[in-house]
């Protein structure tokens, strides 16, 4: 799906691909979209798991919303199929039950991320009630780094160095 799109990719495509029948694929999920909106589930639970701890400890507020955007960085990084599926599944038909699931879902995510980076945010002067902002571009820009670098052969094997810079810039972009 990654590599051909989720609208180019027909469900005996990934039945083939996972060894199973249409019948078992249709067993446990209605549709390919629904299918879509597990994958997206798991994939944001998994990087939730990644990203709390890092709320844990103590650390000033730039380098907090720099370690938070480096995890997210680091997942899109070493998982561009993740990055890819993210951003297409937000493509699913609107109004649609999987495009309010994954819609949802991803809304769960930003408000982790911004609770975790609104108290940084605010020390470096971006309002709290703004912080799903704040977390939305620390979202937007690591899946989006890898899904556009990915199609274009970019990024790839870009060091976290270098992430953790562009984080840290776009953290005291923010403090402008």
């Amino acid at each position: 799906m990654a590599a051909q799109g989720l609208e180019a990719t027909k469900v005996a495509q990934i039945t083939a691909a996972a060894g199973v029948g249409k019948g078992t694929f249709f067993t446990h999920w209605p549709s390919k979209d629904a299918f879509v909106a597990s994958l997206v589930d798991t994939l944001l639970t998994d990087l939730a798991r990644r990203v709390r701890p890092v709320g844990l400890a103590p650390t000033d507020a730039e380098a907090l919303v720099a370690d938070v955007a480096a995890v997210h960085l680091r997942f899109f990084q070493l998982r561009p199929e993740a990055a890819a599926l993210l951003n297409q599944s937000l493509s699913l038909a609107t109004g649609g039950e999987a495009h309010a699931l994954v819609a949802a879902r991803l809304e769960e995510h930003l408000e982790l991320v911004a609770g975790m980076i609104a108290p940084a945010g605010e020390q470096m002067g971006w309002p709290r009630e703004r912080s799903r902002e704040l977390a939305l571009a620390v979202v937007a820009t690591a899946s989006g780094f890898f899904w556009l670098g990915g199609a274009l052969d970019l990024g790839a094997d870009t060091p976290l160095e270098l992430l953790d810079r562009l984080a840290r810039a776009l953290a005291r972009g923010l403090n402008r």
